[in-house]
C-alpha cells in the first residue's frame, strides 16, 4: 500500500513542521528555516516513487545532524502541537520518522509490531522509546495489521 499525499495533506504537513512548501517535479519539499532564513532541515515527499518492486512513497530528510529516508511510506499522522510521523508499516514491522516543527527528526526502523501488544511494563528499557513512538499509531497498525 501506497500513502497518497494530497494538496490538502502536504499543506498540513508543511503547516505543522512551520515549514514553506515547494513544488518539485516529482513531489514537494517543506522548508524549514530558522528566524535569520537559513535552511536548518529540508523534508521532502515523493509520493510515487519507481522501484524494481513497484511504486512507493519516499520521506527524506536532510539537516546538519544528517540525512535521513524513509522508504514505502504507507501512513502519517499529524501529532498536535508540532510533529508529523511517517509510517512505513508491512505484515509484522514498522518504520517510523518523527519530524518535529524544532527541526529535529527520529527514525525507528523494523520495529516488530507484536511489541505493541506486550504490556509496557515487560518490556526491556532498550525498546521503550521505538514502542512509545509507535504506539502514537497503534490503532492504525494494529488494525491494519489484523485487517489484512
Amino acid at each position: 500500500m501506497v500513502c497518497t499525499f494530497s494538496s490538502e495533506d502536504i499543506r498540513q504537513i508543511a503547516a505543522t513542521l512551520r515549514g514553506a512548501t515547494v513544488a518539485e517535479h516529482n513531489g514537494w519539499s517543506i522548508e524549514q528555516r530558522a528566524s535569520s532564513g537559513a535552511l536548518e532541515q529540508l523534508v521532502t515527499i515523493y509520493p510515487r516513487i519507481a522501484t524494481p518492486a513497484g511504486e512507493i512513497a519516499l520521506i527524506t530528510v536532510q539537516s546538519r545532524q544528517g540525512y535521513y529516508q524513509l522508504f514505502g511510506c504507507t501512513d502519517y499522522m499529524v501529532i498536535e502541537p508540532d510533529e508529523v510521523l511517517f509510517i512505513a508499516r508491512n505484515a509484522d514491522r514498522a518504520s517510523c520518522m518523527l519530524i518535529s516543527a524544532g527541526r529535529t527528526c527520529t527514525l525507528y526502523a523494523d520495529v516488530p509490531l507484536e511489541l505493541l501488544r506486550v504490556p509496557i511494563d515487560a518490556l526491556d528499557p532498550a525498546l521503550l522509546l521505538s514502542v512509545m513512538q509507535l504506539a502514537l499509531a497503534e490503532h492504525r497498525l494494529l488494525v491494519d495489521a489484523n485487517d489484512r
